[in-house]
């Protein structure tokens, strides 16, 4: 079998919490995707950590999930969560509006202002099983994921539907982002050139968007 040829020597780390209202499914969502679900999962009163060695694009990453507490009572210690993570998946449950207003109206505004500048933002519509159920308007929360700039998936625990497809999508926008370019020169070899052309081409696309701009006004 051909070895992997890995643009990285290191494994990259890089910090998802999810968020949301107690009930939508996050701790089912994490356990799904790392293989351990569990029957009845209680709601998180701490925040919990997961980890999972992936391959995406070539490159070897470690998501760093934490699965933040969703009851309102102790929603004030999530800050401290919020602070190091690049990005943030928010998930609502399709079958209850509230959820999803939560969403709009506290969770995003939370980590935007408690969280890293640039912070990348996913939504999950949870339960999609239920879709004969579905109480929240799709077009509402497309507006809204163009509004923050967000990618929306549509997920369901018990058809194991999307789950795997979501955090493949995560760690795209991650390798595609400028937390790319922030990485110290440890994660590659001497002999790997592949985060100096990756500096390059994003700088390259950079200066000719401010051209275009330059032109345009």
């Amino acid at each position: 079998m051909k070895e992997q040829n890995y643009k990285n020597s290191k494994p990259i780390p890089f910090k998802i919490i999810l968020v949301g209202d107690s009930g939508v499914g996050k701790t089912s969502i994490i356990e799904a995707y790392v293989d351990s679900l569990k029957e009845n999962i209680p709601s998180t009163i701490t925040a919990s950590y997961y980890s999972k060695l992936v391959t995406i694009n070539d490159y070897k990453i470690i998501f760093q999930i934490w699965d933040t507490v969703g009851q309102e009572q102790y929603r004030s210690m999530n800050n401290l969560f919020f602070k190091d993570a690049q990005i943030c998946l928010m998930v609502y449950d399709i079958t209850r509006e509230t959820t999803f207003k939560s969403i709009k109206n506290y969770w995003h505004e939370s980590v935007v202002n408690n969280g890293l500048e640039g912070v990348i933002f996913g939504i999950a519509g949870n339960k999609s099983d239920l879709y004969e159920n579905e109480n929240v308007d799709k077009d509402e929360v497309k507006e809204f994921c163009n509004e923050i700039n967000a990618f929306l998936k549509f997920t369901s625990i018990k058809k194991n539907s999307s789950i795997n497809d979501l955090f493949m999508s995560l760690g795209e926008k991650f390798i595609n982002s400028n937390f790319m370019l922030e990485l110290g020169g440890e994660y590659f070899s001497q002999r790997n050139n592949s985060l100096n052309s990756f500096k390059i081409s994003k700088n390259i696309v950079n200066n000719d968007v401010k051209k275009k701009k330059k032109v345009c006004c």
